[in-house]
């Protein structure tokens, strides 16, 4: 039997020929390959997408600054790790449900306001058109984000929120989501004011939150000067929101978190893709306000699903923060590579089909 050494000498013999032939072709291919690539620059920022991410981790750094010097509310390495004051903790009185600490983490990248910035974009907006922001106090990243972007854009903003969160979301009694936007809006870093508040929960009245809890978020929404819609059922809550909906006329509809109205309670709104969505999806899109919304023929970006947005939108699913844009997978980058590899086939085959 040959040994080791000998099977890879007899193995060089039989390549080498091809490495001579091939090497410099093989070189070749690899540069234009990568000039094209680099044609299509990735995770690069346009000034006015830098301005806005700048905004947002100025407004995270001052929350978890604010945070670290209020006694029971300083951040932990493990809940934090990018510091964004905007991580709650796992349960307290105004907690609705159990919540992802890694989606939390996630929906705090300050790239989301950049996402957020595009999506505008291609709804064709422009100063001063209006949107209308619904959101659940689960992502105050994903809310704070939206709001920036939407400012820097000088867009009018319709703004609603329920003020209970599920676990690690606005849901710190020290920091419930009044008190968040209301420092943020005395710090400068946002303008916008929420015209009411729902109590969130089971059927957005509040349901499944003890009344120490629900005494929290009312004083919370008190000191704000912020009335707090206190229906007596969902269809109630729907209508009031379609109320207001109906009289702002926005050209767009943000949708944020698992809101009980906004979703509705058709079992098709699970249905829907996260992101950006046209009224074409109205057929599957259920019974609440996004349904309501699409309808009307509005166009709902729907913030929900994180780790699938983070695949249709190519941020990172890391909880580190970098700044760095969007990296999506394109089609034509994969077309290109797809190409490639089959020419280099056709090209160096050491195989015949027979």
């Amino acid at each position: 039997m040959l040994s080791f050494a000998a099977y890879f000498r007899c193995f060089g013999e039989i390549i080498r020929p091809l490495s001579r032939k091939c090497n410099l072709e093989l070189l070749l291919l690899a540069g234009i390959i990568s000039l094209l690539m680099w044609a299509w620059p990735l995770g690069n920022l346009a000034a006015e997408e830098e301005r806005i991410w700048d905004r947002v981790r100025e407004a995270q750094t001052y929350l978890y600054n604010l945070k670290t010097q209020t006694e029971g509310s300083a951040p932990s390495e493990e809940l934090d790790p990018s510091r964004c004051g905007l991580i709650g903790i796992e349960w307290s009185p105004i907690t609705t449900t159990v919540g992802s600490l890694h989606s939390k983490q996630i929906s705090c990248n300050p790239i989301w306001a950049v996402i957020f910035s595009r999506w505008f974009n291609e709804a064709g907006l422009n100063k001063d058109d209006r949107i209308a922001i619904f959101s659940s106090g689960s992502f105050p990243g994903f809310l704070v984000s939206s709001i920036i972007a939407a400012e820097e854009k000088g867009l009018d903003i319709f703004l609603q929120a329920s003020l209970g969160a599920s676990s690690y979301g606005a849901n710190d009694p020290n920091f419930p989501l009044p008190g968040i936007l209301m420092e943020l809006r005395k710090a400068g870093f946002i303008s916008t004011k929420a015209a009411f508040y729902t109590l969130g929960g089971d059927y957005e009245i509040g349901g499944g939150i003890p009344q120490e809890g629900i005494k929290i978020l009312l004083r919370s929404a008190q000191l704000e000067g912020v009335p707090v819609i206190q229906a007596k059922s969902l269809q109630e809550v729907i209508n009031t929101k379609m109320s207001y909906l109906q009289k702002f006329n926005p050209s767009l509809v943000v949708q944020i978190g698992g809101s009980h109205s906004n979703m509705g309670t058709d079992e098709k709104v699970l249905s829907l893709p996260p992101g950006f969505l046209d009224p074409k999806y109205k057929e599957n899109a259920g019974n609440g306000i996004i349904a309501l919304a699409l309808k009307k023929g509005i166009p709902v970006i729907h913030v929900l699903n994180v780790k699938k947005l983070c695949r249709i939108t190519g941020v990172p699913e890391k909880v580190d923060i970098v700044k760095r844009g969007p990296m999506p997978l394109k089609l034509e980058r994969a077309v290109l590579g797809m190409i490639s590899f089959a020419v280099f086939l056709l090209k160096y085959k050491r195989w015949t089909i027979v």
